[in-house]
């Protein structure tokens, strides 16, 4: 699944590409990942595009914004006068568009197009007022907790919004969206790392030296799978066309049966809330 550092690439790739064009037409192939009425946005032009955790905003003139949620197998591809791409990785992305795994196409009046393939149709894109999202009750952005490179974000924080789920496990607690908005299981389980946590310890259990050892590795997870791209393992393009290489600098993540990069331990892989968890016993205690 596409996670923060994820959605921020892309946000950063599409700023520079379709900022200020105009859309011509929305074309919707798969009614059940396109919420509202495509008639009220086409000839409306792009003023901003931003992300709140997993979620991409673009905002359009007229007091309109589409929402994307790329889920478990979205992405975005698109095709102007260079070709962009972001989100789960599938063979066919690199080919040529529309493909089987297209659900909606937006075509801008320049003759650029943005598809939106989703493999299992959990994405969706959704038209909302761009006034009614800065509401703090707002029914989809209202809920997420705070940004993690917000000021705001502090420790303190990250405890308090913890210990709602006192006998959750760490790295489980800390997907939570309403304790820190756009973490996911691979920036989990290397925030751990970075924590010298074991993942499975509950969270009533943590001192206040390791929270704040957790919210620094929260930071540092984030800011380096920034830095580096994306952790897809594969076909996850940046905004400057290059591939998303985050899990060659990762610790643990997707690391089992390698050796720790710090002390050469085996690294575990479990099951833990359904999710892969991946830690260094020996480091992580």
């Amino acid at each position: 699944m596409p996670e923060l550092p994820e959605v921020e690439t892309i946000k950063l790739g599409l700023q520079k590409r379709i900022t200020g064009l105009k859309i011509q037409k929305i074309q919707i192939l798969s009614p059940k990942s396109f919420i509202g009425n495509p008639n009220e946005v086409e000839g409306r032009k792009v003023l901003n595009i931003w992300r709140r955790a997993k979620i991409l905003g673009i905002d359009l003139t007229g007091d309109k914004a589409l929402l994307f949620h790329l889920k478990m197998s979205g992405q975005l591809v698109f095709e102007g006068k260079e070709k962009f791409i972001g989100g789960h990785p599938t063979e066919d992305m690199l080919g040529k568009m529309p493909n089987t795994h297209t659900r909606v196409i937006l075509s801008f009046v320049d003759g650029s197009h943005l598809y939106f393939n989703d493999l299992r149709r959990f994405g969706w894109i959704k038209i909302v007022q761009s006034s009614k999202l800065k509401v703090k009750n707002d029914e989809i952005l209202g809920k997420l907790g705070p940004e993690p490179f917000d000021k705001d974000f502090t420790w303190q924080v990250l405890k308090q919004n913890l210990l709602k789920h006192p006998n959750f496990p760490t790295k489980a607690a800390i997907m939570d969206q309403s304790v820190v908005a756009g973490v996911g299981n691979i920036y989990a389980n290397e925030a751990c790392f970075d924590a010298k946590l074991d993942p499975r310890i509950k969270v009533k259990d943590l001192t206040d030296k390791q929270f704040q050892a957790l919210h620094k590795g929260i930071i540092k997870a984030l800011q380096t799978g920034i830095k580096y791209g994306g952790s897809t393992r594969a076909n996850f393009v940046d905004p400057e066309g290059h591939k998303g290489y985050f899990l060659d600098y990762a610790f643990v993540y997707w690391k089992d049966k390698h050796p720790c990069k710090v002390c050469g331990t085996e690294i575990k892989k479990i099951s833990l809330g359904g999710r892969g968890t991946y830690f260094c016993e020996r480091c992580q205690v």
